[in-house]
């Protein structure tokens, strides 16, 4: 669905796209109808930043910072949007240095509300490569059980911090895919295999394995 314009007013079907995260922005948006949905991350991996409505603005971090869009915005419902370019933001800049103080504050609470599932991917993230790590070593071995993996290994191997690891695999031992004894991961049976197959998929889909 497309964007169109009518007189000084953009309209937003409901569905309809007005700029994805990475985009260039060379202008902000203000709601004079409808809501918009922000969101950041890849296709399918979507989180929600924030729903505004009518009076709230959006894109502003673009012309604050002469940034790439930083979220996905889109249509909820059907929506009218005010376009502020940078011109007319400058001279808004110019008469009222209020305007970029509020600007940032509200900036500043969509990035509390944005914190959250970035630290959320990247935890994912980390999961998924622990677990496709082990499954890797299990194929390079010719699937040869039991195998044992060092968390210094995976720490150093994967890039991750000691303690995210030890987290990682507690949690896996904890759900059955086999035992943690010191600082060594045991994987011992097949049952153990079909146990971290399972992980996977459930990392995968941002799920918990625990049972």
């Amino acid at each position: 669905m497309a964007v169109s314009a009518q007189g000084d007013e953009l309209h937003a079907p409901k569905g309809a796209v007005i700029f994805r995260q990475g985009d260039p922005g060379n202008e902000m948006f203000v709601i004079s109808k409808g809501r918009i949905r922000l969101t950041i991350g890849t296709a399918g991996h979507e989180k929600e930043v924030a729903i505004l409505g009518k009076g709230e603005f959006f894109g502003e971090l673009s012309l604050l910072e002469g940034a790439p869009r930083s979220a996905t915005a889109q249509a909820v419902e059907d929506s009218a949007l005010l376009a502020i370019g940078r011109d007319v933001f400058a001279m808004m800049v110019q008469d009222d240095l209020d305007i970029v103080f509020r600007m940032l504050n509200i900036q500043g609470r969509r990035l509390t509300q944005t914190n959250q599932p970035i630290q959320e991917l990247v935890q994912r993230l980390g999961r998924l490569r622990i677990v496709a790590h082990a499954l890797r070593r299990m194929h390079a071995d010719d699937a040869r059980l039991p195998i044992a993996l060092e968390l210094k290994e995976l720490n150093a191997h994967l890039a991750l911090k000691p303690e995210a690891v030890r987290a990682v695999v507690a949690e896996l031992v904890q759900i059955g895919a086999g035992s943690l004894e010191g600082d060594r991961w045991s994987i011992q049976t097949r049952a153990h295999v079909d146990i971290l197959l399972d992980a996977l998929c459930r990392y995968a889909d941002g799920e918990t394995p625990l049972r």
